[in-house]
């Protein structure tokens, strides 16, 4: 209740303001931290946990990247078109590499050091360590599935934008501000172009 009144009195402040292209950039910078932040959370169910041995299991890590990709282009072409001056809004993003993910392991150092002696007074030491390394796995569903310490999108290598209004520099300089506020990318990595006549 107290977080609507105080998003309502912002509201007011910002239908208020006599310069809209700022007010609507704060706007956006908030949806956008808000969405990064949201992207962030994890929802986690019960699971149960067990170890299989890494180096003999092949471990499928499960990817969603394209899921994600699409998700954040869908979102920003949903704000883009609430800028003024924009109508139509069609945004691809190209990202560096694969998604980044770091399993959990168990692991297990044994070290063991022998020394022996000869019978002509010299002096041997052997040591052995052995390392058992082990991807820590829950199950899901009766799927198994590894548990992971770090998952890490990919950076953004570019965004294309195709909008309505694309022709007016005006327009490109709030879509690309807007953009690079929210996906914390550089401007030259953003290119905006008009939607075509046809």
């Amino acid at each position: 209740m107290e977080g609507e009144i105080k998003l309502k009195n912002l509201l007011d402040l910002f239908k208020k303001n006599k310069n809209k292209s700022i007010s609507t950039l704060i706007i956006l910078g908030l949806v956008g931290f808000f969405l990064l932040t949201l992207g962030k959370i994890s929802i986690q169910g019960d699971y149960s946990h067990k170890s299989v041995d890494g180096s003999t299991t092949d471990i499928k890590i499960p990817t969603d990247q394209p899921f994600i990709q699409q998700d954040i282009e869908k979102k920003l072409e949903q704000i883009l078109a609430q800028v003024e001056g924009v109508g139509r809004v069609k945004v691809m993003l190209t990202l560096e590499t694969e998604n980044q993910v770091e399993p959990a392991f168990n692991t297990v150092d044994n070290k063991r050091v022998t020394e022996e002696n000869d019978s002509e007074g010299g002096t041997r030491t052997i040591t052995e360590v052995q390392v058992n390394k082990q991807v820590v796995l829950l199950n899901k569903g009766g799927e198994d599935e590894p548990l992971l310490v770090k998952k890490m999108m990919p950076a953004i290598k570019g965004v294309l934008i195709v909008a309505d209004g694309g022709e007016s520099s005006e327009t490109v300089e709030r879509i690309t501000q807007a953009t690079s506020t929210l996906l914390g990318v550089p401007v030259y990595k953003i290119k905006v172009l008009p939607y075509s006549k046809n």
